[in-house]
């Protein structure tokens, strides 16, 4: 459900951009397409490709706004252009009128530093992107994270402690400056989730809205990301106290993301910028590493 919430903001989204920008985009409708490439997955539920077309807000129908029978391939490609692998993405329905794209039977799976390329053709249209996939990076180890789902007790961390004492190393493969992007995720239910700075005698949430906007999914999910230069092919990650909202355990993904995605987050009218050939939004890649903590008092 959380997925296809997500989906829907997509369209919202650039409707919404389309219709306020300008009285040409207002009459002019495009396609769209949205997916990020995680290395060593493949496009799957996760982290679909969505296909659609902009629809006006005044006057537009939703069931317009995705697009279920494009030919989606995806390549994958290697410093020379040359085809060295490639996967049919199949259409899904996940709820009426709502369809994504993935790799049915997992065969394509992304591999680091390598080349990858979409291809969707909507009948007599066509869309492309390509992307890199960002250079590896490594976290070294904090007692304050676990990457152990299964691990008995997770590692807990005193939020007052936190930016002194749990500032994390990250090791790159060379000194070029890079995009870092980090999502503070919190794992309680809402009912179970306690704010860390209360506010008079508001300890928690009221309602699953107030936990989570169905919008961009605060104060439960934080997202950030910002330019780094690493030294010595280290980075340090610090001073991220506030990101952590409320007290319990928490999932934090760090990633590098490639100039598409960082592109589309940071430029105004992002979704013109996300290297998307023939339409709008993004097609981009990311690497990334996820950790687990309990924030206590």
């Amino acid at each position: 459900m959380k997925k296809i919430i997500l989906i829907l903001i997509v369209g919202i989204v650039i409707t919404s951009c389309l219709e306020i920008t300008s009285s040409k985009r207002h009459n002019d409708l495009q396609y769209y397409l949205t997916g990020l490439l995680i290395e060593g997955s493949t496009v799957d539920f996760e982290n679909p490709i969505i296909i659609g077309k902009t629809v006006l807000a005044d006057g537009g129908y939703f069931d317009d706004m995705f697009i279920g029978d494009a030919e989606v391939m995806l390549f994958e490609v290697d410093d020379l252009g040359v085809i060295l692998d490639s996967v049919n993405l199949v259409s899904f329905e996940v709820a009426p009128n709502v369809y994504c794209y993935v790799d049915m039977f997992e065969y394509l799976t992304i591999k680091p530093e390598m080349n990858y390329k979409i291809e969707a053709q909507i009948a007599d249209d066509f869309l492309w992107a390509s992307t890199k996939i960002p250079l590896p990076i490594s976290i070294l180890p904090d007692d304050g994270y676990t990457a152990d789902t299964l691990a008995t007790g997770w590692p807990e961390m005193v939020y007052d402690t936190i930016d002194n004492e749990h500032q994390l190393q990250i090791e790159t493969q060379d000194n070029e400056s890079f995009c870092l992007y980090s999502e503070f995720y919190c794992l309680e239910e809402w009912q179970d989730a306690e704010y860390i700075n209360v506010f008079g005698e508001h300890d928690f949430p009221d309602n699953e809205e107030e936990y989570e906007n169905p919008a961009n999914g605060s104060p439960r999910k934080i997202t950030s990301y910002y330019l780094y230069q690493p030294q010595d092919n280290l980075v340090n990650f610090g001073f991220y106290q506030t990101a952590f909202v409320f007290y319990g355990r928490y999932q934090l993904t760090i990633s590098t993301v490639d100039d598409n995605y960082l592109n589309y987050l940071y430029k105004p009218e992002g979704y013109n910028h996300g290297g998307i050939n023939g339409g709008i939004g993004y097609f981009g890649s990311s690497n990334s590493h996820t950790m687990y903590t309990k924030i206590v008092e």
